[in-house]
């Protein structure tokens, strides 16, 4: 699976007719043909998602909360970036999400054993199958990613004493709940 932040490695040994082996697994695996993208669209809009979120709210300090997060600049894909990595500048430690979420134990083996069948129906002509098990891997991916948040494999630094007071609660990155929706797939044909 690949991250919208970095691609696939693959390396293919030279060996007689190794060429057109090489072109088949590219196009199967999704270098320079379909392939699974997993994270936030810079697109997604965080401001409408935290509007949509008050509209449905029934508290008002809720309400009010959500509306004064969809006052701020950034989006969801922005913020996840300053999450993974951290900022030391705003006393933000790194809490990582899409890697760690994606290689833990069980997760890996449910989102490599979709890859696998949609290796085995790209192989086997099957586009339709491929597409079919290209989505579950996403989706797999997808649900990893999102209960990340309170996996407690996670090993996340806590919120700090003034966070806590400040937000009411001692899990990090749950405020809102907008940044975990907004983790998705994406099935590329290209």
């Amino acid at each position: 699976m690949r991250s919208m932040k970095s691609g696939v490695k693959v390396t293919i040994a030279r060996k007689q007719g190794g060429a057109a082996l090489e072109a088949r697994m590219r196009k199967m695996l999704g270098v320079n043909g379909p392939g699974v993208y997993l994270g936030v669209p810079a697109a997604n809009n965080r401001k409408v998602q935290l509007t949509a979120l008050a509209d449905r709210s029934n508290g008002k300090k809720r309400k009010a909360k959500l509306l004064k997060a969809a006052a701020g600049e950034l989006n969801n894909a922005e913020l996840l970036y300053i999450h993974t990595n951290g900022s030391p500048a705003r006393g933000i430690p790194a809490r990582p999400v899409l890697q760690p979420a994606v290689q833990a134990e069980g997760n890996r083996q449910a989102i490599a054993a979709e890859l696998a069948a949609a290796a085995r129906a790209s192989l086997g002509g099957d586009k339709p199958g491929k597409f079919r098990s290209l989505k579950r891997a996403g989706l797999a991916g997808q649900n990893a990613a999102r209960n990340w948040f309170t996996d407690p494999r996670n090993n996340w630094a806590p919120n700090a004493p003034s966070t806590i007071r400040r937000k009411k609660s001692d899990k990090p990155l749950i405020d809102t709940g907008a940044l975990r929706a907004s983790i998705t797939y994406v099935v590329s044909e290209e």
